[in-house]
């Protein structure tokens, strides 16, 4: 068996082009995996393209070898999250290659299942609210659904620096979201890495009454010392990692000891494999992993795999009930959250497969449209349309 194709389909997502790969066998076979990156899904494409000597003809179930070899000859190595996007992929389809070849979950693969079901939290659900008041009521939806976690972003279109008056108000909307889920569901502050250190600390300061499970991204990524200075002067944990790629570059933060929960995206991270060592690297410094998810369907499916099968997982991000309302359509059998949680797939490979005919339905042009963009007015909307109430069960 040796790769002989990869097919890509770029979907038009209206707030993100998630993007899907197809890996081919001489055999017949093959394996689905996700390649979207925020702003650049037309990018990996490219990537794809480029490096098509890297992989045809090669043997799929080489996974290490291939994905090293790849690494070693691309000249900007840990750099290029383009590259590694492509690589996570191509990685994540041979796997599922490899799975359905046995007949076996990836996970099984893995080391086997710790747990046949996750926690998941709610994020994507507070398109179209601005007031405290108007947050509050819709996060009472959410709960009700049945989640016992939600994430938001309060804090608008801010960058580096904030005013008192500013600080108030998102102090304001997360005290709002407090009240009205109660104490025992978590709340958890995304940053956006919008802020320096220092008005990270001073919003910090004003929301530790509120008990948030973690503040995620305080600072901009790169900034290591700055997430360091956080962490030294705030009681809330740190979550971070959605834009660090490979081992190499989750060595340093694990090592900085500034963060608590590890959130690597596992689709632009490196891929399952990679996803492994890094929880492992984490789980020898006693910290978490709660895989970031924002993208497709398929994307959901790779972090089940790695979910079932560390033993430090904490939590999942789920932004699949909040979506584009044909999100479900696109798999034959689709992944639903039941009372907070996800099942994990039991069939072979990824557990999932592509409606192609629904794919098809919903291609998008390449640069047609961009990414939204955290920093322009109306960003929380996604470019979703205004929704009824929410649903008080998953259809």
């Amino acid at each position: 068996m040796k790769i002989d194709n990869v097919q890509t389909y770029l979907i038009d997502n209206p707030w993100k082009k998630w993007l899907f790969v197809r890996v081919e066998t001489s055999d017949g076979s093959y394996g689905l995996a996700e390649g979207t990156l925020y702003g650049e899904s037309e990018a990996v494409i490219a990537e794809l393209r480029k490096n098509r000597k890297t992989y045809i003809g090669r043997d799929p179930f080489l996974i290490e070898k291939l994905w090293n070899d790849w690494y070693r000859d691309s000249f900007n190595r840990n750099a290029s999250a383009t590259s590694i996007t492509a690589l996570s992929a191509l990685e994540t389809a041979c796997w599922d290659i490899v799975g359905k070849h046995y007949g076996a979950p990836i996970h099984a693969l893995m080391g086997g299942a710790i747990r046949d079901k996750v926690n998941v939290y709610a994020n994507g659900w507070y398109t179209h609210v601005s007031t405290p008041e108007e947050f509050a009521e819709r996060a009472k939806e959410v709960v009700r659904k049945g989640y016992r976690a939600l994430k938001f972003d309060p804090f608008e279109t801010s960058y580096l620096s904030a005013s008192t008056k500013d600080v108030r108000r998102y102090v304001e909307v997360i005290g709002s979201i407090r009240e009205a889920v109660g104490d025992n569901v978590e709340i958890l502050v995304e940053g956006h890495g919008r802020f320096t250190a220092e008005t990270a600390i001073r919003i910090a300061k004003q929301m530790e009454r509120y008990n948030p499970r973690w503040f995620e991204e305080p600072v901009p990524p790169e900034d290591l010392e700055g997430v360091k200075k956080v962490a030294s002067k705030t009681s809330i944990p740190i979550a971070s990692g959605e834009r660090i790629i490979t081992t190499y570059g989750f060595a340093p933060l694990i090592e900085s000891g500034a963060v608590d929960i590890l959130q690597p995206d596992l689709i632009n991270a490196g891929g399952l494999l990679q996803g492994k060592k890094i929880s492992a690297m984490a789980d020898a410094h006693f910290l978490t992993m709660a895989p970031h998810q924002a993208e497709g369907p398929l994307a959901t499916a790779t972090c089940l795999q790695l979910d079932a099968c560390v033993q430090n997982f904490e939590i999942q991000e789920s932004f699949d009930e909040f979506d584009i309302e044909w999100r479900r359509e696109i798999l034959t059998e689709p992944i639903r959250v039941e009372d907070g949680y996800m099942s994990i797939p039991k069939k072979p490979g990824l557990g999932v497969d592509l409606k192609m005919k629904e794919v098809e339905k919903h291609l998008a042009a390449e640069a047609e449209r961009m990414d939204f963009n955290l920093f322009e007015k109306g960003w929380e909307n996604r470019n979703l349309p205004k929704r009824h109430k929410i649903a008080a069960r998953s259809s």
